[in-house]
């Protein structure tokens, strides 16, 4: 069923607006450092228009919500997963092809990114700088130490550190 233009915009304001504060400190800490909010929560808005003008929408805050983890599970999907990252002997998240990727993805979980990005965060902010600059914009190493105006031997070990970190995070706090 269909909805006139009017009461689409007085339910947005009534039942979806006004819980953009919360959404944008829920988001705070699902997010990665570089991925913007303002992306995540238009993103969201958008899904639950189109959600809206299907439907009637019975709990807007707990549909807006959802939408957000299922926007943000796909931002760091498409940004993060398909690159690779070793952590030693166990490769993570080696993506071969985009065609294979859908298939790849059913295998990792919310949580398994979750717990990527928290070993990520612990890493001291040198380190996970270098980090993602060179698993997930796949700078070459001199570009990262001129980058950061520190020797190539510096990137190399503060590289070796924070896989080292990672690892034992995952060791940690990981599935086995």
């Amino acid at each position: 069923m269909l909805y006139s233009h009017d009461r689409l915009d007085d339910w947005f304001e009534a039942e979806v607006k006004i819980h953009e504060p919360s959404l944008r400190l829920f988001l705070k800490d699902k997010l990665p450092e570089q991925m913007d909010i303002s992306d995540v929560v238009q993103e969201s808005y958008a899904r639950i228009i189109k959600a809206r003008r299907k439907e009637l929408v019975k709990s807007p805050k707990s549909l807006l919500f959802t939408i957000a983890r299922n926007v943000t599970t796909d931002l760091i999907r498409k940004k993060y997963v398909s690159k690779t990252i070793s952590l030693g002997e166990e490769e993570l998240f080696d993506v071969v092809s985009p065609y294979e990727e859908q298939k790849k993805l059913q295998e990792y979980s919310f949580d398994d990114i979750n717990l990527l990005q928290d070993a990520i965060r612990r890493l001291p902010p040198k380190c996970r700088k270098i980090l993602l600059m060179r698993n997930f914009e796949d700078l070459p190493l001199k570009e990262i130490a001129s980058r950061m105006k520190i020797s190539v031997k510096t990137v190399e070990a503060q590289l070796s550190i924070g896989m080292k970190k990672c690892k034992k995070y995952f060791e940690e706090k990981g599935d086995k």
